[in-house]
């Protein structure tokens, strides 16, 4: 649970980090903008876009919370395995580049809002990136949905095996309070009996005198 909500918390910060690019390139492809302007949208742009790719590589106790490879935990005393589906930001989707443009040296060059055709096109890299970040959070929520009825599923039975195991090993109290009376009225009483008994022969005694 703690994973998919840490994985889930950055996924959220992205989202809102990728709307105000969004808006940035929208704001960018204003025709009345000098690319003076452009460049100065561009500053934030590239700072968010930043903070994505560093975003990327974050973990959670050593693990990769966005990788291609999914994580495997136990979810019962049966050793029965269940997988969370990876969330890859490595993925084409968070990819921002234009691999249609690229410099003389044949490299791509990365989304940038320095000319309002760029800030087109890197709008439609940040739909693509919005759009699976939605997927993404939903097949977390998805997940912790599962894993909360797990939960509540384990809590019951753990609760049902302590209650079993009680009423097999821990001791009735009422029947033995009362079983303990009852043995202390007995040695009473039979003390009670060999007192008198014993008292008997020197009442004889005292009769013949």
């Amino acid at each position: 649970m703690s994973f998919t909500q840490t994985q889930d918390g950055y996924l959220k910060t992205i989202n809102t980090a990728l709307t105000r690019m969004g808006e940035l390139s929208l704001l960018s492809q204003d025709a009345t903008l000098s690319n003076g302007d452009r460049d100065l949208y561009d500053k934030e742009y590239q700072q968010l876009k930043e903070f994505l790719q560093r975003t990327k590589s974050k973990q959670f106790n050593g693990i990769d919370l966005f990788s291609s490879n999914n994580v495997e935990v136990t979810i019962d005393s049966s050793r029965s395995a269940f997988e969370i589906q990876s969330v890859n930001l490595n993925s084409e989707s968070f990819n921002f580049t234009d691999k249609d443009y690229l410099d003389v040296n044949g490299k791509e060059i990365d989304a940038n809002l320095k000319t309002s055709r760029k800030a087109k096109e890197s709008l439609g890299f940040i739909s693509k990136a919005v759009s699976e970040i939605a997927n993404a959070r939903a097949q977390i929520g998805a997940i912790q949905s599962r894993l909360e009825f797990t939960n509540e599923q384990l809590t019951s039975t753990k609760e049902n095996l302590t209650g079993a195991m009680s009423r097999i090993n821990d001791v009735n109290f009422a029947e033995e309070a009362t079983q303990y009376a009852r043995y202390q009225i007995l040695a009473q009483s039979g003390t009670s009996m060999l007192s008198q008994a014993n008292a008997m022969p020197k009442t004889v005694l005292q009769l013949l005198a």
